[in-house]
C-alpha cells in the first residue's frame, strides 16, 4: 500500500513533494548512467580522441576530425609522416583517377603498407588483415608454426614482418614468412599503399644529419621550408651527393616511387581526402568497432577465462544457496539461548572489509593445498553472515501452522524445509543468488591472489592484465563488455530483486 492515497495525491503540496522526489531520482539515475555512457563512448575512440570526454565521438559528425583520425591510423601515429605526405592537396578528377591506377600498378618494393601498429595501440587494420589472410591460407595455427618455424599460440599473436625498404642498410630476410608477406602485400587495396618517395627518404636523413634543427640546414638546401617535412632533395651539390652515397638504398638508385609518376606533384593528400569522403560510413564503423573486436578476440584467445568465470559463478551460487539456507533454517527452527549472540557474530563479519581477510585466507588455503583450484575461490565465501541473517528473519516470519501441519502428517524436517520453507522463500533466494553472482563475477583481487595459474584466471583478472598493456580506449571497451553480463542479469531480474527486498519487510 502506498504512503500517499489517491485523494491525497491531488493536493498541490503532495504533487510538489512527489515532483521533488522524482526529480532527485532522475538526477541520481543520470549520475549513475553518465559514467557508463562515457565508458561506452570512450571504447569507440582511439589514441587521438580518447581523452576528450565527449559522449558522442567527434568523428561521427565532423568530416575534418574523421580525416585526421584516418591519417593518424594510416601512418601509425607518426606525425612527421603525416606532414610529409600532405602533398597534392588539390587536383583534378583526371589526375586522381590516374593516381589510383598508379598505386594499383606501383611495384611492390616502391611502396610501404599503411595502417600499421602505432606505439600506443595494441591492434591495427594491417595486422588484423594479415592474420585473417594467414588463417584463410593455412587454416590452423599449427600449420603456420610448422611453415614459419615459430611457436605462436593463435593467429591473434602473429605480428606483421618488419619491412624497412627506405633504409640503406636493411636487407630483406630470405625466409618463407617474408616471401609470403610479399604475396599478402600484393593483395592490399590502394588505400594501404604509401609510395616511398626520394624526398621523404631525404627528409629523414636530413633530420638526423642536422639533429632536428631546421635552422642549421643550409639556405640553398632549406629554401622556403619551415620544417624538415617540407624539404626537397637538391638537384645538385655536395649535400645531394652525400645523400645519394650514404642514405639512398641501392634499389632506388634510379629513383624511388617518383620515377613512375610523371604528372608533377603526387596528389597523396587529395586521394586520402577523397577516399574518406567516399567511404565515410565504413571508416566510422571500423573505428567504432575496432576496440570491441580486439577485446572479443583477446577473450577468445584466452578462452579459458570465459569457462572459468561461468564455472566459478555457477558453483558460487550453488554453494551459497545450499550452505546459507541450511544454517538459517537451523537457527530459525531450533533456536537456542545463544541464537542472538550467533546472529550478532555473523553480522559483525560485515564490519570488516574483505581485504582484511585475504591474507589469512591465502595462508589457510596454502596450508590446505587448495591454491589454484575452484575450491580456493568458492569455499571462503560459501557462508555469508548477511544472507544467513536475512534468511533466518524470513523463515521466522513463515506461519508456524504450516510446520505443525507437516509434523502431524509425519513429514521429516528435511521434507518441511524442501517442501514448505524453500518454496515460500523463492523471492529471497533469487535475490541472494543475484548477490552471489555479483560477488563471484566481480571478484578480482582475491581471485588473482589465490589463483595465480593463468589457466585458472577469470575474466576480471584477464581484463586487469589487458589494462597493463592497452591504451585507455581499449581498456574502456574491455570494461564495457565485462559489465554487460551484470547489466543484462539485472535488467532481466528486476522483479526478483524487488520481491526479494520488499517481501521480507511486508511479512
Amino acid at each position: 500500500m502506498s504512503l500517499v492515497g489517491k485523494v491525497g495525491r491531488r493536493r498541490p503540496r503532495a504533487r510538489f513533494a512527489m515532483g521533488v522526489v522524482y526529480l532527485f531520482l532522475c538526477l541520481g539515475a543520470i549520475t549513475t548512467l553518465y559514467p557508463f555512457l562515457l565508458m561506452v563512448s570512450t571504447g569507440l575512440k582511439g589514441p587521438t580522441d580518447q581523452n576528450d570526454n565527449k559522449l558522442l565521438p567527434s568523428y561521427f559528425s565532423d568530416q575534418k576530425t574523421l580525416l585526421a583520425k584516418y591519417l593518424n591510423d594510416k601512418f601509425a601515429g607518426n606525425d612527421t609522416d603525416i606532414a610529409a605526405n600532405a602533398v597534392g592537396q588539390s587536383t583534378t578528377n583526371g589526375d586522381l583517377e590516374k593516381y589510383k591506377k598508379y598505386l594499383q600498378n606501383l611495384p611492390i618494393d616502391y611502396w610501404q603498407a599503411g595502417f600499421g601498429m602505432s606505439p600506443n595501440q595494441v591492434s591495427s587494420r594491417l595486422r588484423t588483415r594479415y592474420q585473417q589472410w594467414l588463417a584463410a591460407k593455412y587454416g590452423n595455427i599449427e600449420a603456420v608454426n610448422k611453415a614459419y618455424v615459430e611457436e605462436a599460440l593463435a593467429f591473434q599473436t602473429i605480428d606483421v614482418p618488419s619491412e624497412l625498404l627506405p633504409r640503406k642498410t636493411w636487407l630483406p630476410p630470405r625466409n618463407r614468412k617474408y616471401q609470403e608477406w610479399r604475396e599478402f602485400k600484393a593483395t592490399l587495396p590502394i588505400e594501404y599503399r604509401i609510395p616511398i618517395r626520394t624526398d621523404r627518404i631525404f627528409q629523414v636523413w636530413a633530420a638526423a644529419k642536422w639533429k632536428n634543427r631546421i635552422a642549421d640546414v643550409p639556405a640553398h638546401v632549406k629554401g622556403t621550408a619551415e620544417k624538415f617535412e617540407q624539404l626537397s632533395l637538391p638537384l645538385s651539390g655536395a649535400i645531394r651527393d652525400e645523400f645519394l652515397k650514404t642514405a639512398l638504398p641501392d634499389r632506388y638508385s634510379e629513383g624511388a616511387a617518383e620515377r613512375f609518376w610523371t604528372s608533377g606533384t603526387m596528389p597523396i593528400a587529395a586521394f586520402d581526402q577523397a577516399f574518406v569522403a567516399e567511404n565515410a560510413s565504413e571508416t566510422k564503423s571500423e573505428f567504432a568497432t575496432r576496440n570491441y573486436r580486439f577485446v572479443l578476440d583477446y577473450m577468445m584467445l584466452n578462452g579459458g577465462a570465459v569457462v572459468n568465470t561461468v564455472t566459478f559463478c555457477f558453483l558460487a551460487i550453488l554453494t551459497q544457496l545450499i550452505v546459507n539456507p541450511l544454517a538459517a533454517y537451523a537457527l530459525s527452527r531450533y533456536p537456542i539461548r545463544s541464537s542472538g549472540k550467533i546472529l550478532i557474530f555473523l553480522l559483525a563479519t560485515m564490519a570488516f572489509p574483505a581485504e582484511v581477510t585475504m591474507i589469512p585466507s591465502f595462508l589457510l588455503l596454502k596450508n590446505l593445498g587448495l591454491l589454484n583450484t575452484y575450491a580456493a575461490l568458492i569455499l571462503p565465501s560459501a557462508a555469508s553472515g548477511y544472507m544467513i541473517f536475512l534468511l533466518k528473519g524470513f523463515f521466522d516470519s513463515l506461519p508456524s501452522e504450516l510446520f505443525e501441519a507437516g509434523q502431524l502428517d509425519g513429514a521429516p524436517e528435511s521434507t518441511m524445509m524442501l517442501k514448505i520453507a524453500l518454496p515460500l522463500s523463492r523471492p529471497v533466494l533469487g535475490y541472494l543468488a543475484l548477490l552471489a553472482f555479483m560477488g563471484a563475477y566481480g571478484t578480482f583481487i582475491y581471485a588473482f591472489l589465490v589463483v595465480q595459474d593463468s589457466r585458472m584466471w577469470t575474466i576480471m583478472v584477464w581484463v586487469y592484465q589487458l589494462q597493463q598493456i592497452a591504451p585507455k580506449a581499449v581498456t574502456m571497451a574491455a570494461l564495457t563488455l565485462a559489465a554487460l553480463p551484470t547489466l543484462i542479469v539485472f535488467l532481466c531480474a528486476q522483479n526478483v530483486i524487488m520481491r526479494g527486498i520488499v517481501l521480507p519487510g511486508e511479512r
